[in-house]
């Protein structure tokens, strides 16, 4: 099984090969990105539940969506630089304490 950093270092290795254009973005730039992925997820959502229309795209499925924000943003954190490993457990001591 992957770590959180192979996934991050090879989502960042991806995201620059397939589109070249975007190597200068900002973080900025990227959470813009981040934010377009929760919209898709919204409209995905929407469509699973028939209030919008389908035309049964691959990237009208929920779980695609979601799994693209997420990747959007282990491309952040690799353009950030940290160790999200170590984030994570502080995130989740935050949600285990009383």
């Amino acid at each position: 099984m992957r770590s959180l950093k192979e996934w991050q270092d090879q989502f960042a290795s991806a995201a620059t090969a397939k589109f070249p254009n975007n190597t200068n973005w900002s973080e900025k730039d990227r959470v813009l990105s981040i934010l377009r992925q929760l919209a898709d997820i919204s409209g995905a959502l929407q469509k699973e539940e028939g209030i919008l229309p389908s035309s049964n795209h691959a990237h009208e499925d929920p779980d695609h969506r979601i799994a693209a924000l997420i990747a959007d943003v282990l491309i952040l954190v690799d353009e950030r630089g940290y160790n999200l490993d170590e984030e994570l457990e502080k995130v989740l001591t935050w949600y285990q304490s009383s």
